[in-house]
């Protein structure tokens, strides 16, 4: 009980010393308790939604997916491209022109005419095949017809005061025709060019070739000159000359063929003509007396070989 009183005395003397010291209450925790009480809820997060307009669909948002390996079974006919190195059929139009011997010869008072050459000009169209034989070699076998003439003939008028009156004229004029089949061999390769008219670059196929060929063609060439002014001169001269031909041929050139088939070409050929028959009917006049006709028959006749120049196109398929 001394011991007791004591310890009470020391206390309320260090109190009276210190008056900031001050004795605050023990609360005792039991762990168990926290263990078993529930945890505090938190708030959730607010999300705003935006309202969707009935007049804007909304686009749903597209699945990022894997590349997949699909095949076509079906090909549309107009994305086929064309492949230089193929067979395919061929067809052709060109124009060509070519210088024809012919036999017309007179000497009057007034003009001389000796024998010389007609120019001509034509077209030629031919159709068929050609076959790729690999490492850029190609082999065409082609059946063609052609047809080239005269353009023009000179006539000279009595006057500028008499145009309807003819007093001196020269007509000359010239056919030939036939059909031919054609042998050739090229080697195409592939080059890079710019279109001047698109702006834009282009891929062509060059083929250069040479060509040989035979056929059956005819020729017709005639002339009729007149010189008539009354007691002064009067002296006339008319021949016509039917060629049957056998032709032979060998020549060269370049084809340009685009992407879609169609090409251009520009050749020189060299033809040789072989008369098998030519006809002939000559009228002559001399100045101031009775005319005359003359026909005959010659056999033996020749022609030297003519060079023919052509440019054309076609398109193979």
């Amino acid at each position: 009980m001394t011991k007791l009183l004591l310890a009470l005395l020391v206390c309320a003397s260090a109190f009276a010393q210190d008056p900031q010291v001050s004795v605050t209450e023990v609360e005792t925790v039991d762990p168990l308790a926290e263990l078993a009480a529930p945890e505090p809820e938190t708030p959730a997060a607010q999300v705003e939604v935006a309202p969707v307009s009935e007049a804007s669909p909304v686009t749903p948002v597209p699945h990022s997916t894997s590349p997949v390996l699909t095949t076509e079974t079906t090909l549309d006919p107009d994305d086929k491209r064309f492949n230089p190195r193929e067979s395919h059929w061929v067809s052709i139009f060109g124009f060509e022109t070519l210088k024809y011997d012919v036999p017309f010869e007179f000497s009057g008072e007034e003009k001389n005419i000796r024998p010389g050459s007609q120019e001509m000009w034509g077209g030629r169209l031919g159709f068929g095949g050609e076959l790729y034989l690999g490492l850029g070699l190609t082999t065409t076998t082609r059946v063609e017809g052609f047809y080239v003439g005269t353009l023009f003939s000179r006539v000279l008028n009595a006057g500028p005061n008499d145009e309807d009156v003819e007093f001196a004229y020269t007509k000359r004029s010239g056919s030939v025709w036939g059909v031919e089949a054609t042998q050739s061999i090229g080697f195409i390769f592939d080059f890079k060019t710019k279109n001047p008219i698109m702006d834009e670059w282009a891929y062509l196929t060059m083929e250069p070739f040479v060509e040989a060929g035979i056929g059956k063609a005819y020729a017709y060439n005639r002339i009729n000159y007149n010189y008539d002014t009354g007691p002064t001169t009067n002296e006339g001269y008319r021949q016509r000359v039917r060629d049957d031909l056998t032709t032979t041929k060998f020549g060269g050139g370049i084809n340009f063929t685009s992407s879609s088939g169609y090409f251009l070409y520009l050749k020189a050929i060299v033809n040789s003509f072989d008369v098998i028959e030519r006809k002939v009917q000559t009228y002559i006049r001399p100045d101031q007396s009775t005319g005359s006709t003359v026909r005959i028959t010659l056999k033996d006749a020749k022609i030297d070989p003519i060079t023919t120049y052509a440019l054309g196109g076609g398109y193979k398929f």
